[in-house]
């Protein structure tokens, strides 16, 4: 008799790689190029605003991990604004 299986809901995919994560997150492939990863904080000691952090899991439909996954992700500062120079008001973010 078939067995109904529990799908989880998906998220929308936007993946158009593969893409190498070697040149962006080299620690993760076991490569030590850099003091600190690129990325790993992106609020420098006198940003405004409240530091969180942010955890979670990448799942596939039936729940299983999905493995080797490398999450993009922005973050304005306190005034809404991104350190970007597609922002308009990219300048006004503070340093540090």
């Amino acid at each position: 008799m078939p067995q109904n299986l529990n799908y989880l809901r998906e998220t929308a995919s936007q993946t158009a790689g593969p893409y190498v994560h070697i040149g962006l997150a080299p620690g993760a492939a076991g490569f030590e190029l850099f003091e600190k990863e690129l990325g790993q904080d992106i609020a420098g000691p006198n940003a405004m605003g409240e530091r969180i952090t942010i955890t979670g899991r990448v799942l596939d439909g039936t729940g299983s991990p999905v493995r080797d996954v490398l999450l993009e992700t922005w973050q304005a500062n306190a005034s809404g604004i991104y350190a970007h120079n597609e922002d308009p008001r990219h300048s006004e973010v503070e340093q540090g």
